[in-house]
């Protein structure tokens, strides 16, 4: 049988009824206490109202003794009637005192005095019998006060146990609320903001577009927190797919920019061909034979010269699941150029590439990393109209490869330099951008382990800086 219930919600009440059970023992026992002092303290004014009256009654026995004054036995028996009209009035407190049977013999004792005052007052003389009285009485009168008197001293010490018990009493409750407290913390902890906190970490990967393996659900189904796992997972699935399906159509963004500058490279090669083929046709009788194989040979190098173009640009624009292998840098760099040649061309861009070191090849998804210097070279090329230098450097430092692609163009504000990341922020004008390419480069990158930065000045031109860890990530974590 179930104990401590699947969700949440419910693990809270019984958390707060835990507690409001255990505040609810406190304020009971504290209350108890206080009720028991305040009935120890009543009948110790009780036990004390006795004791007075036993000493008057004792005080007047001893004066008639001495004075032998008919005043003084009058009061004599008109305070033992008050301690009879005292004892009825308390009957039962005093039998919860001290019993039935001590109440009952206390009972007798005061009879038996006052049976003997009675007769003492309707004697006269010092006759034997006088004598005799007097000694009876004043033992009798003795039980009393000895009896009265112990009943203090037991009252007295009652009293003096439940306020030691009440001393100590705030530090067991101030231990009690701690170990509470504690139980507190560690449920909330454990239940609620350990869960919370995990969620966190992911939700901040998944707004850098790091959308890495599921989050492990745990606990019962029931549970909110195993719901908002799973809805968590359903939504980084989702927008892993969408984050594709943006990648995808960022491809085919770049390939209709590019698409003048690939026609005309796949049209020059097309025109040797045709050339060639005209000198075949319109030479073949008067060409020796090492002439006509150059012109096949001619024509077969152009041939593949378009094969590579059209080849390069659908490996670039296939939706491909993203895969992780070994990759050199340069190669990829370098077939990301080829795309560009001829908008280099039509743009009177100089394009250059320098290394500084002997560069490792990393672990990566070479069509996401084609992506981002795509859309980086696709910004260059607009940000310098009227031509300009695009420059790729490569660095090694410590345990990261730095790829700066820095143009000559018209620069970042400084004010939008903290927004440039940000999807569906553009600097260009209505119609002209979406704003998603240096967010989608941003996200691939994340993905990577690695980061961007960027530095730019209106005027000045801009570098945008790939880091990239050259300890690769593994299969699980990075770009799935």
């Amino acid at each position: 049988m179930r104990i401590v219930p699947s969700t949440i919600r419910g693990q809270v009440v019984v958390a707060f009824s835990v507690c409001f059970v255990f505040m609810a023992l406190l304020i009971a026992m504290n209350y108890r206490n206080f009720h028991n002092l305040i009935s120890s303290m009543q009948f110790f004014e009780i036990s004390e109202e006795l004791n007075s009256t036993i000493l008057e009654m004792r005080r007047y026995e001893k004066n008639f003794f001495l004075f032998h004054s008919d005043h003084d036995i009058e009061e004599n028996i008109s305070y033992t009637n008050r301690l009879n009209l005292l004892l009825y009035r308390e009957r039962n407190n005093l039998i919860h005192a001290i019993g039935k049977s001590n109440y009952d013999q206390f009972i007798e004792y005061v009879r038996a005095y006052s049976s003997l005052m009675e007769d003492l007052r309707k004697s006269s003389g010092k006759n034997m019998e006088w004598l005799e009285s007097q000694r009876s009485i004043r033992k009798s009168g003795q039980d009393l006060l000895v009896f009265a008197d112990q009943l203090v001293r037991n009252e007295r010490r009652v009293i003096h146990q439940l306020l030691q018990k009440m001393t100590s009493f705030p530090m067991l409750n101030l231990v009690g609320l701690v170990i509470l407290l504690a139980f507190v913390i560690f449920f909330i902890g454990e239940k609620i903001v350990r869960p919370l906190a995990r969620i966190t970490r992911e939700s901040e990967a998944i707004a850098q577009g790091v959308f890495h393996g599921m989050i492990s659900p745990f606990g019962n189904v029931k549970n909110e927190i195993f719901r908002l796992i799973a809805a968590i997972n359903r939504m980084m699935s989702e927008l892993e797919s969408r984050q594709e399906q943006l990648v995808q159509s960022r491809k085919i963004a770049a390939v209709g920019t590019l698409t003048s500058g690939i026609a005309h490279e796949i049209n020059n090669p097309i025109n040797n061909i045709s050339l060639t083929l005209e000198s075949l046709i319109e030479d073949h009788e008067s060409m020796k034979p090492y002439e006509r194989i150059e012109l096949y040979q001619e024509a077969l190098d152009q041939a593949e010269r378009a094969s590579d173009t059209v080849k390069n640009l659908l490996e670039f624009s296939r939706a491909n699941h993203p895969r992780l292998e070994e990759v050199s840098l340069d190669e990829v760099i370098d077939k990301t150029a080829r795309l560009f040649n001829n908008e280099f061309k039509i743009h009177k861009i100089q394009f250059s590439k320098s290394s500084q070191d002997a560069l490792p090849s990393l672990r990566l998804d070479k069509g996401g990393l084609q992506q981002v210097l795509v859309n980086l070279f696709v910004n260059s090329v607009q940000a310098m109209p009227e031509g300009g230098e695009l420059k790729i450097l490569l660095e090694r430092n410590r345990n990261e490869v730095k790829i700066d692609v820095t143009d000559t163009g018209e620069g970042i504000p400084h004010e939008h330099l903290g927004r440039i990341f940000d999807p569906f922020f553009t600097t260009k004008k209505e119609g002209e951008g979406t704003g998603l390419g240096l967010s989608v480069s941003y996200s691939i990158v994340k993905k990577h382990g690695g980061r961007m930065e960027v530095r730019s000045a209106e005027g000045a031109g801009t570098t945008f800086s790939i880091f990239l860890p050259i300890k690769g990530v593994s299969d699980g974590s990075g770009a799935s």
